[in-house]
């Protein structure tokens, strides 16, 4: 009796092993990709132009500052973009 509850049941637990595996490893990737480091920028208005300045994340809930006046730094939707409007944060 116990041999058929075994047969049964090892199966089973070797495709949950599997399948909570392949979520974990798939999750990793995904914060990986995650927290990035982004190219922070400095600028006084819109219509000012984007200073090159420290490296940020896009994650997090400490907004990125720069020197002792803490200037916010933001980042660009794209290399190419004019204008720099993507909040940033402090790397954890």
């Amino acid at each position: 009796m116990k041999t058929e509850i075994l047969k049964m049941i090892m199966p089973m637990a070797v495709i949950a092993v599997a399948v909570t595996g392949a979520f974990s490893s798939n999750a990793m990737n995904k914060n990986s990709k995650a927290f990035a480091l982004k190219q922070g920028y400095t600028h006084t208005s819109p219509s000012s132009a984007c200073n090159i300045s420290n490296m940020c994340s896009d994650i997090g809930s400490d907004f990125c500052t720069v020197g002792a006046e803490e200037v916010r730094l933001w980042g660009k939707t794209s290399p190419n973009a004019t204008t720099c409007n993507v909040p940033l944060y402090k790397n954890n």
